[in-house]
C-alpha cells in the first residue's frame, strides 16, 4: 500500500476540523482526544482537548456548541466553540443512562439530545438547556426483539444511530444486534415513541449500522455491516413506512476476505451515494489484506436503484468514518493507520480522486468540520 500524496491547501479561511480519537488501549487507541485542525493552513494543528474516547461529534442548532459522545463509556459531553480561535471550553458532562454512546441527534425542535447507546441497546432524550448545557435525561426507550445469529457482535441489542427524516417528523435507528430498523418519534415532552408496526427486519446476521436519507427524493440507505451490503428503501413521509427495494454488495466481487462496512453518505446533489469498507473480521483485528475502500454508486433520480459502482482505495487502514466537506471533497479517517485523507470529488460523476495527505493524528474516528 503507497501512502497518500501531500496536500495541496484547498480549504477556505477561516475552517476548523475538530477530530476524535479512540484513546482506551482496550481498542488499541493512541488518540489524545479532541483535536482541532485549522483547515485554511494544510491542517495545521491549533487545539487539543484531552478527554476519553470522544468517537462521535456533532455540533449544537447554532454551531456555537459541540457534543462529544466518549466511546464505550456512559458519559457526554458539551464543549462551547470559539470560532475565530477554533478552541473548544468544557460546558459540562453527564451520565446518559445507558453505556457506549455512539451516535447523537438534535431533535428538530432544539429542545433534546437524543443518544444511541450501542452496548445497552437503549435510545435515550437528554434536556438541552439555555446556552446548550446538557440537562436531564428525559426518557430511556429499549429496543425491543431477538438477537441476530452472530455469537460475539450480536448478544442483543445494539443501536448505532438515530437518524430524523428530512421533514424531522420521524426517526431510524438501525439496530446490528437485531438486524432491524425501528422507527421513533418523539413528542414536545422530550418522550420517545417506538412505531413497533413500522420496524423493518433486515437480513439475518447483515448488522445495520448507519442509514441516510435522499436530500430530495422519498428514498432511504442502510449500510449493513457485517455482510458489508447497502440496501435501498422506499419510505412514505406521512406514514414512516418502509419498503426495501435493493441491496448491493458495498465491495467488489474481487473481495474474498473478511471485510466490514462502516460509514454511509449522499453528496447534496443526490447524485451519488458513498460507502466505506474496512478490511478484517472486526475493531480488534489489524485490518484486512485487501486495501480499503470508499464504493461510490450512482442514483436513479427515478427509482432510487444504485448503479456503476466504483471503488477508491483510501490510502489508510479502518475509514471507520467519513465525512464530505461541502466544498468538493470527501475526508476519511483511518482509524488503524493515524491519518486523515481527502478525495476530491469530479462534479457531475461524483468520481473520487486518489486520497492526499491531510494530518496525522491517532486513531481517528469522527471529523466534524
Amino acid at each position: 500500500m503507497h501512502p497518500p500524496a501531500p496536500l495541496t491547501p484547498t480549504a477556505a479561511a477561516g475552517r476548523f476540523a475538530y477530530v476524535g480519537s479512540r484513546t482506551s488501549p482496550e481498542r488499541d487507541g493512541h488518540g489524545r482526544g479532541i483535536e482541532v485542525f485549522d483547515t485554511a493552513n494544510n491542517w495545521a494543528p491549533v487545539h487539543h482537548v484531552p478527554c476519553d474516547n470522544p468517537t462521535y461529534l456533532i455540533f449544537g442548532p447554532t454551531r456555537d456548541v459541540l457534543y462529544c459522545a466518549h466511546g464505550d463509556s456512559p458519559h457526554i459531553s458539551a464543549f462551547t466553540v470559539d470560532h475565530a480561535a477554533g478552541t473548544l471550553t468544557l460546558l459540562n458532562r453527564i451520565e446518559t443512562g445507558g453505556v457506549n454512546p455512539v451516535h447523537l441527534a438534535v431533535t428538530p425542535d432544539h429542545r433534546y439530545l437524543l443518544v444511541a447507546n450501542h452496548n445497552s441497546g437503549t435510545v435515550n432524550s437528554i434536556t438541552l438547556e439555555t446556552g446548550g448545557r446538557l440537562g436531564d435525561i428525559v426518557h430511556i426507550l429499549g429496543m425491543p426483539g431477538d438477537p441476530g445469529p452472530h455469537r460475539t457482535a450480536q448478544n442483543g441489542s445494539k443501536p448505532h444511530q438515530v437518524q430524523f427524516d428530512p421533514t424531522g417528523t420521524f426517526a431510524v435507528v438501525p439496530d446490528k444486534g437485531l438486524d432491524a430498523l425501528f422507527i421513533l418519534t418523539v413528542d414536545s415532552s422530550g418522550k420517545l415513541f417506538l412505531r413497533d408496526n413500522l420496524t423493518v427486519k433486515a437480513r439475518e446476521m447483515s448488522g445495520p449500522r448507519h442509514v441516510v436519507f435522499h436530500p430530495t427524493r422519498p428514498y432511504l440507505y442502510s449500510v449493513e455491516e457485517f455482510r458489508s451490503t447497502v440496501t435501498h428503501y422506499g419510505y412514505d413521509p406521512r406514514t414512516y413506512r418502509i419498503t426495501t427495494r435493493q441491496i448491493v454488495s458495498s465491495v467488489p466481487d474481487t473481495v474474498t476476505g473478511d471485510t466490514r462496512a462502516a460509514e454511509i453518505a449522499i453528496d447534496p446533489t443526490g447524485g451519488t451515494l458513498y460507502v466505506s469498507n474496512r478490511g478484517g473480521a472486526g475493531d480488534h483485528t489489524p485490518g484486512g489484506e485487501e486495501p480499503d475502500t470508499i464504493g461510490a454508486f450512482s442514483i436513479d433520480p427515478a427509482s432510487g436503484r444504485l448503479t456503476n459502482p466504483d471503488w477508491t482505495e483510501t490510502g489508510g487502514i479502518r475509514p471507520r468514518f467519513f465525512c464530505l466537506d461541502g466544498q468538493g471533497h470527501l475526508i476519511a479517517a483511518h482509524e488503524r493507520s493515524d491519518s486523515i485523507a481527502i478525495h476530491d470529488i469530479t462534479p457531475g460523476t461524483g468520481h473520487l480522486g486518489k486520497p492526499r495527505h491531510l494530518a496525522d493524528t491517532g486513531s481517528p474516528v469522527a471529523v466534524l468540520i
